[in-house]
C-alpha cells in the first residue's frame, strides 16, 4: 500500500488533454494498440500516471513496463508522488503487492513472474525498445488496451505491432513555452569517420569507438574544463555517454587525475545498490559527484533535471532516436538552470543534426515512416559537416544561427524565385558578406547599413556631404571588406531617420576604428568609386 505522506494531484497540461483524447479517438476507431509520441519534457511519465489512476478508480487492473531497475524505482517514486497505490514486479522488491490494481514491472521480472489477475491496460515504457518477450505479452492480451511511450518511435518494425500513434506535442514548442531548454552544441574534438569499425548491424562498433576514442580522452577533459569554466564558472553537473566499460574507466581516471570525481555506471554493474547509491548521490543539489558515465545506461528515462553538461563520446551512424534520448538528458529545465551545454566528442550531432531539427520542429509524423529513420546510414562528410559548425567559436549551428555563440551566419543571397513570376532584381543578393565576428541581425540588411552609414557621417562630418558621402564608403567597406554599392545607392538622398540597430553597429565600427587607428584617416571613396557607384 501507499505509503502515508502529502501527494500531489495529477493537472495535466492543455496538450497533454489532448494527447488522451487522441488515444480515446483510436479507441473508437477500434485500435487497441497505440503509440503516444511525446519528446523529453512533455511529461510521459505524468500521462502514464493519470491513465493508471484512471484504471485503478475504475478497479481495472493496469501494468506499467519497463525495462530497468532504476525506471521502476524512479516511477514508482512518481506514483506515489501523485498518490497513486501501487505494487512492484521486481527480483526481490519491498513494494511487492501483486493485488493492487497498479503495476510497476520491470519487464526482465515480468517474464519469470505469474500475476493474479489479467490486464485490462498495458503501458509500455520506451516501446521503441522492442523486446521480444513484452511484445508477446501484450499479444498474449489482446483483450487489454496497450499504450506505448516513446519520444523516438524510430525503431524498423514498429509499425507491425502498433496500430497507430498520438503525436502529443514537438520539442521545438516546449522549448519555446519554457518547459524544455535547448543546449548550447559544441562541436568538440573527435576520432575520424575512418577509425570506427562497423558491426553486422551496419552501426559503428562499441571497441572500434572505444579504442579511437580513448586517444582522445585528454581533449574530453580539457574541453569540459574550459567550458564549463566558461559558461558557470566551474564544474558543472556532467553525464557522459561512452561506447564501452574500458573507455569509461580511462575516462574516470583522466577526470580524476584533473582533480574532479567521475563515477561510471553500465549494463555490466552486479551490484543494483552501488548503482543506486551513486545515482542518489548525484541527484544531490549539492553531490559529490561531478559526473556520471554511462555505458548503455542513462540512455533513456533518466531525468535529473539540474544535470548542466552532456558529453557525447558514442558514435551513431544509424541510430537518430540513440542519438535524440541522449540529448534530451540535458534539455530539462531547473529553478536553479539557465543554460545548458552538449559537447560532441564522435561527431554524431554532424550525422543528425538536419533530423534531430526536423524531428523537434515537425515531431514524429506517422508511425510507418517514423520507424525507418533509424535504417538509414549518415555519412560525416565534408559538405555536410561544414554548414554545421560555427566559424566563430566551434559550436553546432542550427540553419544559420550558432546554438553556442548566437553568431548568424550572413545570406549567400536574398534571391527567391516564385513560379510564374518575374521580380525586380534585387542588388543587396551579390557580394554583401560582412567581416568575420560580425553578429548583429541587420547585417542580413546592407542597404540599411549604408543608409545609417549615410546618416551618421552626414550628421558628425564638418567638410560637408561629399566628405561625408565618401566616409560613410569607408565605413560601409569596414563592415563589408569586398563588397561594391550597387547603382544608385551612392548618390541616395541622405535619410532623416534610419534603423537603429544599423546606426549602433555604424557607430560601434567608427569607434573601433578610431580606437585601432587613431592617427590613419578612414578609408574614403575616391573618383572611381563614385562614378562606379553613382
Amino acid at each position: 500500500m501507499l505509503n502515508l505522506r502529502d501527494t500531489k494531484d495529477i493537472v495535466l497540461r492543455p496538450y497533454q488533454l489532448d494527447a488522451v483524447e487522441g488515444l480515446r479517438d483510436g479507441l473508437r476507431e477500434g485500435k487497441k494498440r497505440l503509440i503516444l509520441c511525446a519528446p523529453t519534457g512533455a511529461g510521459k511519465t505524468v500521462l502514464a500516471a493519470h491513465l493508471l489512476q484512471q484504471a485503478d478508480d475504475k478497479g481495472n487492473y493496469a501494468l506499467f513496463l519497463v525495462d530497468r531497475v532504476a525506471l521502476v524505482n524512479q516511477t514508482s517514486e512518481t506514483l506515489d508522488d501523485y498518490g497513486v497505490n501501487h505494487g512492484t514486479v521486481q527480483g526481490i522488491n519491498r513494494r511487492w503487492a501483486p493485488r493492487e490494481n497498479v503495476q510497476v514491472c520491470s519487464v526482465q521480472t515480468l517474464a519469470r513472474r505469474k500475476l493474479p489477475r489479467a490486464p485490462s491496460l498495458i503501458v509500455y515504457d520506451e516501446a521503441h525498445c522492442q523486446y521480444a518477450a513484452t511484445l508477446k505479452f501484450i499479444a498474449d492480451h489482446p483483450e487489454a488496451v496497450a499504450v506505448g511511450l516513446t519520444a523516438t518511435p524510430f525503431t524498423a518494425g514498429m509499425a507491425d505491432h502498433w496500430q497507430g500513434m498520438v503525436n502529443v506535442t514537438t520539442t521545438r514548442k516546449l522549448i519555446d513555452d519554457g518547459f524544455l531548454m535547448e543546449p548550447k552544441i559544441y562541436i568538440a574534438k573527435s576520432p575520424d569517420e575512418s577509425e570506427f569499425g562497423r558491426n553486422s548491424f551496419g552501426e559503428f562498433s562499441d571497441e572500434s569507438a572505444a579504442l579511437a576514442g580513448i586517444q582522445i580522452v585528454g581533449d574530453v577533459v580539457a574541453e569540459w574544463i574550459a567550458k564549463t569554466t566558461e559558461h558557470f564558472g566551474g564544474p558543472a553537473k556532467t553525464i557522459v555517454f561512452s561506447p564501452t566499460v574500458e573507455h569509461g574507466r580511462e575516462l574516470c581516471a583522466a577526470f580524476s587525475a584533473a582533480g574532479f570525481n567521475f563515477q561510471q555506471i553500465s549494463y555490466l554493474d552486479r551490484d543494483d545498490n552501488e548503482r543506486a547509491e551513486k545515482i542518489a548521490e548525484f541527484r544531490r543539489p549539492d553531490s559529490l559527484i561531478h559526473g556520471l558515465v554511462s555505458c548503455g545506461v542513462l540512455t533513456k528515462g533518466f531525468d535529473v533535471p539540474d544535470v548542466l553538461v552532456g558529453i557525447s563520446c558514442k558514435p551513431y551512424r544509424k541510430s537518430l532516436s540513440s542519438h535524440i534520448q541522449e540529448i534530451g538528458r540535458v534539455m530539462r529545465t531547473h529553478p536553479d538552470k539557465t543554460k545548458c551545454l552538449w559537447l560532441d566528442h564522435c561527431g554524431n550531432f554532424e550525422r543528425f543534426a538536419v533530423d534531430m531539427y526536423d524531428v523537434w520542429d515537425h515531431g514524429a509524423g506517422e508511425l510507418s515512416t517514423a520507424a525507418k529513420r533509424d535504417s538509414v546510414a549518415r555519412e560525416r562528410e565534408v559538405k555536410t559537416r561544414e554548414p554545421l559548425k560555427c566559424a566563430e567559436c566551434g559550436g553546432g549551428m542550427r540553419g544559420n544561427t550558432c546554438t553556442a555563440c548566437g553568431w548568424e551566419r550572413p545570406a549567400r543571397s536574398d534571391i527567391q524565385s516564385v513560379a510564374g513570376e518575374l521580380r525586380e532584381f534585387d542588388p543587396t543578393a551579390l557580394g554583401m558578406e560582412p567581416r568575420g565576428g560580425l553578429r548583429a541581425d541587420c547585417l542580413k540588411r546592407p542597404k540599411d547599413i549604408w543608409l545609417a552609414a549615410l546618416n551618421y557621417c552626414a550628421a558628425n562630418s564638418r567638410k560637408g556631404e561629399d566628405h561625408a558621402r565618401r566616409w560613410a564608403y569607408g565605413v560601409f567597406r569596414g563592415v563589408y571588406p569586398n563588397a561594391k554599392l550597387p547603382s544608385g545607392w551612392y548618390s541616395a538622398r541622405i535619410p532623416a531617420s534610419v534603423d537603429q540597430a544599423a546606426l549602433s553597429l555604424v557607430e560601434r565600427e567608427t569607434a573601433r576604428f578610431r580606437k585601432k587607428n587613431p592617427i590613419r584617416r578612414p578609408i574614403v571613396a575616391n573618383d572611381n568609386d563614385r562614378a562606379r557607384a553613382a
